[in-house]
């Protein structure tokens, strides 16, 4: 599966300084000097950006037989765009912007690029009691055993790009508005082999740039952490009457209580230039290194429901 979308809305700053203008207090510089920043959507001049996805798609299904009913998919892909859009707020991520006049220089991996997801559900109607298998000759045992049902959900898959950029307090004169994100100098690996909550991506991999001038780095070239989670339920349906029935059940969310991290901290905080050197910071001026932690979930830890529903 493949598509491309173009004319797609670029939601900017019209007024930013260009790059060949940055300079420390460029008010002057803007293309409209007697405003401050323009943020445009919408406009002709503004509906310039492109999106480009290719994927493939593999789904196994098997229909109920035999107790046995499941559907899993499997899909790689590949969404890359100038700046993400969603109809519902914030749903579309972080809209980091460094240069409002070349959308092509925000060209990277969306926000909603998932490399590889795994999903699907299964069930299995457990082989004991009146007409099963097993257990199948005794009005008690099947009236214990008998009946009852396995469900289960996965849902599996890679990580959320995202893009490490200069912390606050540090600027390239552009003043770029709302979206704008001043992008370092990418000057070796930013993959750690080791990664985890406590650091997730090697921040001495980068430099801050050179003010007045624009960092290297592509937008969105970061991967954060994978997501796994299996919900696993089991329930019965008992029958007293044509028309009274019981279901219990019990529900266990995040079954194995698989941790699912939000991103890290993209913040890139630069080290003093002279006086005592603070925690990370290896030289003056230099990347700290040890700030790209993780804080928060995406997904809360495994919780249990045991539940009755009377219908008659």
């Amino acid at each position: 599966m493949a598509s491309h979308g173009h004319n797609l809305p670029f939601q900017v700053d019209v007024n930013q300084v260009p790059e060949n203008l940055l300079s420390a207090n460029d008010q002057g510089s803007r293309p409209f000097p007697q405003f401050q920043s323009l943020n445009i959507s919408g406009a002709p001049a503004n509906t310039n950006a492109i999106s480009n996805y290719n994927s493939l798609q593999a789904i196994i299904e098997k229909r109920m037989s035999q107790g046995l009913n499941l559907q899993f998919s499997y899909v790689w892909s590949h969404f890359l765009d100038d700046l993400d859009t969603a109809g519902w707020g914030s749903h579309g991520g972080d809209q980091f912007v460094q240069n409002s006049f070349v959308p092509s220089a925000n060209y990277g991996n969306a926000n909603f690029d998932i490399r590889n997801a795994f999903r699907g559900y299964g069930i299995y109607q457990l082989p004991f009691g009146r007409n099963k298998r097993f257990l199948n000759n005794s009005t008690l045992l099947d009236a214990v055993v008998g009946g009852w049902q396995l469900a289960t959900t996965v849902i599996v898959q890679s990580g959320q790009p995202f893009t490490a950029v200069m912390a606050s307090g540090t600027n390239s004169y552009s003043l770029g508005g709302t979206n704008f994100k001043w992008f370092p100098n990418v000057i070796g690996n930013p993959k750690l082999q080791n990664r985890g909550p406590k650091q997730w991506f090697n921040e001495a991999a980068f430099a801050a740039p050179t003010p007045g001038t624009f960092g290297n780095e592509r937008r969105n070239q970061l991967t954060g952490p994978a997501f796994e989670r299996a919900n696993l339920s089991l329930g019965k349906t008992f029958s007293f009457t044509e028309g009274i029935q019981l279901q219990v059940r019990a529900d266990a969310n995040n079954a194995f209580n698989h941790p699912g991290f939000k991103l890290p901290n993209t913040q890139l905080t630069v080290c003093p230039s002279s006086g005592t050197l603070t925690a990370g910071c290896s030289g003056y001026g230099a990347i700290a290194t040890g700030t790209s932690t993780i804080t928060d979930l995406t997904d809360p830890g495994r919780t249990l429901q045991l539940s009755a529903h009377v219908t008659f």
